[in-house]
């Protein structure tokens, strides 16, 4: 990398504000026999000021110079051709690259977004992880300044070379604005709490002169960044291949781009304005209208990813309970947990597999840890007690979608609820009430709502903990009294239940249950000498095992899951407050020795499986935010 003064960022020159009538456009498109179609979109239904501010593409004195050198450069020195006749990197070389699209709003931050796309892909492209690059942490905190104005795709990567990118989650794009709102003033930088660990890194940035070189390096490396003019007809492109048609310039704009066709004589582009824009926010423009100030500027491409050292991945937020996990219809792992304001707060993966985004707010009044189940139809459930005491609850209104509003359920527990599935779907809800017997309110089917609450007897102490025999029938487990593991379930599936029975043992922690690959469930729990103990059934559906201890010194309560190939694994935290684990080292058998992942936790762990099955599991950390950490394939190996 040349070393060289950066320039100060300047603003965008200012364009033509007149927009385009969709009607006029339409009319022209046809007329003209144009390759593309319009529609509105969000930002072609701005005001015109604020379409303009968007526009953030200045180029460097660097930029200048080598357009003005390629310009100058003799034939012979032109890029062979070593490319293929098209690529897409949202289906190429093993699979999709490409993060989701995103939306830069109102300021002109084009630059910063098509450079943290570029990382993310690269991140993806050459050691197969996500991240979820921090726009406002590129944009405002690093050499450009907090301002809305542009700079040029070099700059930008000389800073993230140079300072790094942190997460998402470390400065959401939306807080550098006053009250969340990008409309609302200008922005600021907040430097994310651990900056340093938590920062991504490119080695090297690459110029590419001419469209020879990018389709190169498209079709052997990956994406790159290219600016493009930018006139009135483009915020109305909807479908097919755009070329000016109607309109005047209004300014320069920064873009991912992800690939080309030889066949359609186009890239293939990733904008940062949404998914109303284009096809879901991707779009594809003709070579020939492919310039900034009508030459072909240099594109650049981003190689060396440097990610956060493996190991613990800080997620941010501030929470007050232990979190609770959930995996949407789609895939996408979703988390919960209580904020300092006793509201329930969640964060979710923007992609099945993926980074996560940033915090959000799900209001209420929280007095428990939250317990999440998956509706039949994929929509996740959230329960709660409430300040009163009484169950609450609140739904996704469709699958991988928008939540309704809190509601009641009535009731007055004194424990943390525990939720599980009915073998017909419907979700049951069990947690002990006033008077120490465990209490449960279920799902009625259809559009009959719940039922109300019914005690299903016997003192306890603790969270009880539920799960679902290999026929569908649910199995709940308790720490009894005199501290011995006491069970009831569900004579038939969806039915009724047994009375109760001891399964002996004393135990000092609350239990923690899941199935075997067989099916047969398997139980464990904090022994009075510290270590975990398990205790098992022998057959599916039927009959148990006696207690057998597999050592260790713990100081939570267990969190049992089950590996992508069967085997199960449990989380605890040891007495030096780092989490531990142990496995089985075969479906339905065996154990290994302890291993340590480190850190240091205050609370239980979550634990779920991603779409393809490997382990993710989630602690708040010392600082009370929440850290994950997760297996780098299934059922093997963790970052």
């Amino acid at each position: 990398m040349a070393t060289r003064k950066t320039a100060p960022p300047k603003p965008a020159p200012a364009g033509d504000d007149k927009p385009v009538t969709l009607d006029a456009l339409s009319k022209q498109l046809t007329k003209s026999k144009a390759r593309w179609r319009a529609g509105d979109t969000d930002v072609s239904k701005m005001e015109p000021a604020a379409r303009l501010a968007m526009l953030g593409a200045f180029p460097s004195q660097d930029a200048e110079a080598l357009l003005a050198a390629a310009a100058n450069a003799p034939a012979m020195l032109a890029a062979a051709p070593g490319f293929a006749p098209a690529v897409d990197w949202r289906n190429y070389k093993g699979g999709n690259h490409i993060t989701p699209v995103k939306n830069q709003g109102g300021c002109g931050s084009c630059v910063s977004f098509g450079t943290s796309a570029l990382m993310e892909a690269m991140a993806h492209i050459e050691t197969g992880r996500w991240v979820d690059l921090s726009e406002a942490d590129s944009h405002f905190c690093s050499s450009h300044g907090a301002n809305c104005g542009g700079w040029w795709p070099d700059q930008c990567l000389d800073q993230a070379i140079s300072r790094g990118i942190c997460d998402e989650a470390g400065f959401p794009y939306p807080s550098a604005f006053p009250g969340n709102n990008i409309w609302a003033g200008p922005p600021v930088c907040k430097l994310a709490p651990d900056r340093a660990n938590r920062i991504t890194k490119p080695t090297t940035r690459i110029a590419l002169t001419d469209a020879t070189q990018v389709k190169n390096h498209l079709t052997n490396v990956g994406p790159v960044t290219g600016c493009l003019d930018v006139f009135q007809d483009f915020f109305n492109y909807k479908t097919g291949v755009y070329h000016h048609v109607s309109g005047a310039k209004a300014g320069g704009h920064c873009v991912l781009v992800i690939g080309y066709s030889e066949p359609e004589q186009c890239w293939i582009i990733k904008n940062s304005w949404d998914v109303t824009w284009g096809q879901g926010g991707f779009g594809k423009v003709a070579y020939a209208d492919m310039k900034f100030n009508g030459s072909f500027y240099p594109m650049y491409g981003a190689t060396g990813i440097k990610l956060p050292q493996a190991g613990w991945q800080p997620l941010g937020g501030v929470i007050t309970t232990e979190p609770a996990a959930g995996s949407n219809a789609d895939g996408r792992i979703e988390v919960f947990a209580r904020g300092t304001d006793n509201a329930l707060w969640h964060i979710w993966q923007t992609s099945a597999g993926g980074s996560f985004g940033g915090w959000s707010s799900l209001g209420g009044v929280l007095t428990s840890t939250p317990a999440v189940a998956r509706n039949a139809d994929g929509r996740l459930e959230v329960f709660v007690r409430g300040s009163d005491g009484g169950l609450y609850h609140m739904w996704q209104t469709v699958p991988n979608g928008g939540w309704s509003r809190w509601a009641g359920l009535g009731g007055v527990i004194t424990s943390d609820p525990v939720a599980v599935r009915n073998a017909d779907g419907r979700i049951e809800v069990f947690a002990r009430g006033t008077d120490g017997a465990l209490w449960h309110i279920w799902q009625r089917g259809g559009q009959q709502g719940w039922s109300s609450w019914a005690s299903l007897g016997v003192q306890f102490n603790g969270n009880p903990a539920a799960g679902n025999n290999k026929d569908g029938r649910i199995e709940v487990f308790l720490r009894g009294t005199n501290g011995a593991l006491v069970h009831v379930w569900q004579t038939a599936p969806n039915g009724g239940w047994s009375s109760w029975s001891s399964l002996g043992g004393v135990i000092t922690s609350d239990p923690s249950v899941t199935n075997n690959k067989d099916g047969r469930l398997e139980v464990f729990a904090r022994g009075t000498d510290n270590a975990l103990w398990h205790i098992w059934q022998t057959a599916p559906n039927n009959g148990w095992s006696g207690w057998a201890s597999l050592g260790g010194v713990i100081t939570t309560n267990p969190v049992a899951g089950r590996n992508a190939d069967g085997r199960i694994e449990v989380f605890v935290r040891g007495t030096d407050n780092a989490l531990w684990h142990i496995w089985q080292t075969a479906p339905n058998s065996g154990w290994s020795g302890w291993g340590s992942f480190g850190g240091g936790i205050g609370s239980d762990a979550a634990v779920a499986n991603n779409k393809d099955g490997r382990f993710q599991i989630f602690v708040r950390g010392t600082d009370n935010g929440l850290w994950q950490r997760w297996q780098t394939a299934p059922s093997n190996g963790w970052n």
